[in-house]
C-alpha cells in the first residue's frame, strides 16, 4: 500500500504536508512546549516528528553546534541510545522465524563462554528484561566510556551473582541486549552490525542510519552536550564497546521510515509483532509492561508502545499509538533528560483525547490499606524499601546496583506526606489498581498503585499533577 510520505508519491505528500503545516501553525501548543522545555532545560537542539493519520510534521529548533552557532537541521544525525534495542529485537525475532533460535533455550546453548550459573536464563528472559542479570553499565570497567573485549565482559560479569532468579521480577539491564547481540553473531557467523544493517536497516530504507565506530567521523552528526551547573557543555563522542544495546545513530527522516515499517508490520510476521509488543510474563503469573525492546501499554483505545534512549550527550524518545494512528519521535543533543516523556507530552498536545482525566476524589473504602501504602511510600522516599509491604517481584530489583545508583528517584519528593486522597479502585486480575492524589508541601502528585491480595505493592508510580 502506498504511504502518504513515501518519496515516490510526492503528489500525495504535498497536500498532506500542507494539512500538517496548517494543523501545526507557528506558535501552536507543540512549538510552545518544545521551546519552553529547551529554555528550561537548556537543550541546544530538538528535532521531532509527529505522524498523525498519515500527515507528517518534521521540525527542528536550536543549534547542532552551539559554539559555531550552527543551526540544527531536521535531517541531522543523533545517537539514539537504547532505541537500538528495538532493532536488535526485530533482528532477533527474524532468527526465531527462521528456526535458528528458540526463545525457550537457555542462553548457554548459544554462548559457550557464559558461566554455568547463567544456564537458568532463557533467551526469552533477555528479550523481556526479566533475566536477573546485573546491568553491566553499572559495573566498574564496563561503562560506555571504557574499552573492553567480549572476553573481558564475560570474565567480569561471571563473577557477579544474579540480582534475582530469572523470571522472578523485571529489571532494566543493558546486559540482556548485549548478550542478544552476541547470540546473533554466534548463530549467523557474522558481525551483529552487519546482520542488522542487511536485514533490518537496509530493507527499511534507513540509508542514513549507522553504528557508531571509534575514530570514524560522522558527517551531519549533531554535537552532544552534557548538563553542567553553568549550562550545557560539549562532550566528545565515544563509540561504545558493545553495539547491540545502544550504539545506533539515526535521524528524523530515517526514524519516520522505521515508524512506517512498524505501522505496516513489515519485515516480521504478525505473530512475531504480537510477541514484540506483548507484556513479559513473570513467574508469579503477572506480566510486566515491557515487551521486546519496547515499553507497552496494551489496553484500550490509547494502547501504546514507547521507549527512550540516552547516551553520552544525547537523549531521545519515541511513542506510538497505533489505534489513533499517531506517532511522535524526539531527538535531542543533551544528556540526561527524558526524551520519551517529551515525546509523550507532544503526543498529548497533538491528540487531546490522550490527556488524562482530572483527578476526582471518592470516599476511601479501606483507610487501613491507605495507611499501609503511605508507610510503604515513606520507606521508598527514604530510599529504604520496606520488604514486608512489597511483593518479592517488586522488592528484588531494588537491591540491584542500578537501583541503588538511582536512589529514591521521584519518591524523594514524598518524604513528608501532608495528605493522601483516594481516587478509586479497579480489579486487575487478582490484584487491585488504586489511584491517589498525594500532597507534600506546595506540590501534589498522582500515584498509581497495584495492590496484591497479600496486602503488598506490586507496582507503584507517581507523576506531578498538572
Amino acid at each position: 500500500m502506498e504511504k502518504p510520505y513515501d518519496s515516490r508519491n510526492l503528489k500525495r505528500v504535498m497536500p498532506l504536508a500542507l494539512i500538517a503545516l496548517a494543523s501545526f501553525a507557528k506558535g501552536d501548543a507543540v512549538d510552545d512546549y518544545v521551546k519552553a522545555e529547551m529554555a528550561r532545560l537548556q537543550i541546544p537542539a530538538v528535532a521531532f516528528a509527529v505522524v498523525k493519520s498519515g500527515a507528517v510534521r518534521s521540525q527542528v529548533f536550536g543549534f547542532s553546534d552551539v559554539a559555531a552557532k550552527k543551526e540544527a537541521k531536521v535531517d541531522d544525525l543523533f545517537p539514539i541510545g537504547s532505541l537500538t534495542k528495538q532493532f536488535t529485537a526485530m533482528g532477533f525475532l527474524m532468527l526465531v522465524e527462521f528456526g535458528r533460535v528458540d526463545l525457550e533455550d537457555p542462553i548457554t546453548k548459544y554462548l559457550s563462554d557464559a558461566p554455568a550459573k547463567w544456564s537458568s536464563v532463557k533467551v526469552r528472559n533477555l528479550l523481556y528484561q526479566n533475566s536477573g542479570l546485573p546491568d553491566y553499565a553499572f559495573v566498574s570497567g564496563l561503562s560506555q566510556f571504557d574499552k573492553y573485549t567480549r572476553a573481558k565482559f564475560m570474565e567480569t560479569m561471571s563473577k557477579l551473582p544474579l540480582d534475582f532468579e530469572p523470571g522472578q521480577a523485571w529489571a532494566y539491564s543493558n546486559t540482556n541486549y548485549a548478550l542478544l547481540g552476541w547470540i546473533i553473531e554466534e548463530v549467523t557467523k557474522e558481525p551483529y552490525t552487519k546482520f542488522i544493517q542487511e536485514n533490518v536497516l537496509r530493507p527499511a530504507g534507513m540509508t542514513h542510519t549507522l553504528f557508531a565506530e571509534t575514530g570514524v567521523d560522522v558527517p551531519g552528526l549533531a554535537k552532544g552536550y552534557a548538563v553542567r551547573r553553568r549550562g550545557p557543555v560539549a562532550i566528545p563522542g565515544e563509540a561504545a564497546s558493545i553495539k547491540s544495546d545502544g550504539a545506533l545513530i539515526s535521524s528524523i527522516p530515517d526514524l519516520l521510515k522505521w515508524d512506517e515499517v512498524l505501522t505496516d508490520m513489515r519485515l516480521l510476521k504478525r505473530k512475531s509483532y504480537a510477541l514484540l509488543w506483548s507484556r513479559g510474563a513473570l513467574n508469579s503469573g503477572r506480566t510486566h509492561s515491557y515487551g521486546m525492546g519496547w515499553y507497552v501499554n496494551i489496553s484500550g483505545r490509547n494502547a501504546s508502545m514507547s521507549h527512550g534512549g540516552n547516551s553520552a550527550g544525547y537523549s531521545v524518545g519515541i511513542i506510538r499509538f497505533p489505534k489513533l494512528k499517531l506517532s511522535v519521535i524526539v531527538l535531542t543533543n543533551l544528556d540526561p533528560l527524558a526524551g520519551e516523556a517529551m515525546a509523550r507530552q507532544i503526543a498529548e498536545l497533538s491528540e487531546p483525547s490522550l490527556k488524562a482525566s482530572p483527578f476526582s476524589a471518592v470516599t476511601d473504602p479501606d483507610p487501613k490499606r491507605t495507611d499501609q501504602i503511605k508507610v510503604a511510600i515513606g520507606a521508598l522516599a527514604a530510599n529504604n524499601p520496606d520488604e514486608s509491604l512489597l511483593e518479592p517481584e517488586t522488592y528484588a530489583p531494588m537491591k540491584s546496583a542500578r537501583a541503588k545508583a538511582a536512589g529514591a528517584g521521584s519518591w524523594q519528593f514524598l518524604k513528608t506526606i501532608d495528605q493522601m486522597t483516594f481516587g478509586g479502585a479497579k480489579a486487575q486480575g487478582a490484584d487491585t489498581f488504586l489511584s491517589y492524589r498525594i500532597t507534600s508541601g506546595q506540590r501534589s502528585f498522582l500515584a498509581a498503585i497495584l495492590w496484591s491480595p497479600k496486602n503488598k505493592i506490586v507496582e507503584a508510580t507517581i507523576s506531578p499533577e498538572d
